[in-house]
């Protein structure tokens, strides 16, 4: 851990409003080595997430649907006293993993009562340990949503205020645009494109792309040089007042993951983001140690213990589950108060398509710990 960067906080606040010490790490009387103390991770993952007092009669899920919407799916739930939810599935993944919905998923919710909604995540995602991935995930996710679409009409509140309190009247964001322009593109050509955005939007921050984005960790570049370039342009068009951020998607090992660090540390960027695979997390840890800027990730993982051991060890600074990757906003909750406890921010990651950014704005909004900006990718929406 970089000491320079922030300290962890001491004590964190549950739900329950108990307090426990957080030790990041201790050494081992016997024995030379580190150990990380989980105990008030642990706990925070005991906690309940869905507002249960909201309902206090049984709410029983009486059917749950998989539509075809073009090449995407909905999900619809209906409930015994004829409340009906709906939600927008992930075009990437829907359209190839509906059979888990029908054979493995549809009979963890059909017949049950919603208000045990955290159980009936949970029992999904653990009962298909051999399913286990993005693809199980995403279709837990768009369940998940369309159980909350249900109960917010039922109760009369927005999705997120099931499961928190709104502390994020307003959701500053970060343009996450033009990922194949930013790396296929010249530099000055794809960094008019991204300025265009900007133009739409005012956004208050920006997102551009390291590297080929292979997710191999080989050093891969669509042309010598292209990311020095595009790092310096960057500051360059948009000036020494605009946060700036990139996303390397794997591309590097630990040598040259830092090479590149270096250069965005001279050029003042908010954060770097996966600049290893999203996998390597010895290396991943390897590369924040030996940097002072903030690092993120987490867009890839679909595992609560992945999460408590990247939050417990401090791999990243600011942690991103994925609304849909990592299977909806009960889970992403949790990695919340996990990243809140030790002193960490979050910034929930949404791909694009579907209504992403919707349910993205609905987790911000009661998001402890949020970031000061989150991605945006200017309304994208697929068939």
């Amino acid at each position: 851990m970089n000491s320079n960067r922030r300290q962890f906080l001491k004590s964190a606040t549950l739900a329950g409003s108990a307090t426990f010490a957080f030790p990041y790490i201790s050494r081992s009387s016997n024995t030379n080595t580190l150990k990380t103390d989980y105990s008030t991770l642990d706990a925070i993952l005991k906690q309940p997430v869905l507002k249960r007092e909201l309902f206090p009669d049984p709410v029983i899920i009486d059917s749950i649907e998989l539509l075809r919407d073009r090449n995407n799916t909905l999900c619809r739930v209906r409930s015994k006293g004829g409340a009906v939810g709906v939600s927008v599935g992930h075009p990437f993944i829907a359209k190839s993993s509906w059979p888990m919905f029908v054979h493995n998923l549809h009979h963890h919710f059909a017949g049950k009562d919603a208000r045990d909604l955290d159980q009936l995540i949970f029992n999904a995602h653990e009962n298909n340990i051999k399913r286990q991935g993005i693809p199980l995930c995403v279709q837990i996710a768009c369940i998940e949503f369309a159980i909350l679409d249900m109960l917010g009409s039922i109760a009369n509140k927005p999705a997120g205020q099931l499961i928190g309190d709104v502390t994020n009247t307003e959701v500053a964001i970060y343009l996450g645009t033009r990922l194949g322009d930013l790396r296929r593109k010249e530099p000055e050509v794809s960094l008019e494109l991204v300025h265009q955005d900007w133009e739409a939007t005012q956004a208050k921050a920006i997102k551009i792309r390291a590297g080929a984005g292979d997710n191999l960790g080989q050093n891969n570049e669509n042309a010598p040089g292209r990311t020095e370039k595009l790092i310096r342009m960057a500051r360059e068009k948009f000036g020494n007042d605009m946060v700036l951020m990139i996303d390397g998607n794997g591309t590097y090992d630990v040598k040259e993951a830092i090479r590149i660090g270096k250069i965005l540390e001279d050029y003042n960027y908010y954060f770097y983001e996966e600049p290893i695979p999203w996998d390597w997390y010895e290396e991943q840890k390897q590369v924040e140690q030996a940097l002072k800027i903030p690092m993120a990730g987490g867009e890839e993982e679909f595992g609560v213990h992945a999460f408590r051991y990247l939050i417990g060890n401090e791999v990243f600074q600011i942690v991103q589950p994925d609304l849909f990757y990592y299977g909806g906003m009960i889970r992403t909750m949790q990695v919340a108060r996990m990243a809140e406890a030790a002193g960490l921010t979050i910034t929930p990651h949404i791909s694009g398509g579907g209504l992403g950014f919707v349910y993205m704005l609905q987790m911000v909004s009661v998001c402890p710990a949020a970031a000061e900006y989150h991605e945006f990718k200017m309304f994208q929406t697929r068939d």
